[in-house]
C-alpha cells in the first residue's frame, strides 16, 4: 500500500509540473522550450543555467528536463 501511495504522489507531482510547463511557455506548441522561450519565461536566465537545464544539449528544454530543474530549484 505504501508503494502505491508513493507512486501515486510521484506521478501526480510530475503531472502537475508538466501542466505548468504548458501554461503559455511553449509559444510555438512544439512540446519543448527553445532558448528564446526560456528567456521569455525566465528573463534572468543565463546561458550557463540554460545549458545545465538542457541536459541532453539539444538546444531545447523538454518537459522532463524542465520538471527536474524546477524540482531541484534550478528554475523558480
Amino acid at each position: 500500500m505504501k508503494k502505491i501511495l508513493i507512486s501515486t504522489v510521484t506521478i501526480v507531482g510530475f503531472a502537475s509540473a508538466a501542466l505548468a510547463f504548458g501554461e503559455g511557455m511553449d509559444a510555438d506548441n512544439d512540446g519543448v522550450l527553445s532558448e528564446a522561450e526560456m528567456v521569455a519565461a525566465y528573463p534572468d536566465i543565463t546561458q550557463e543555467v540554460f545549458d545545465a537545464v538542457d541536459t541532453n544539449q539539444d538546444g531545447n528544454v523538454s518537459a522532463e528536463e524542465w520538471t527536474i530543474a524546477t524540482e531541484a530549484g534550478v528554475l523558480k
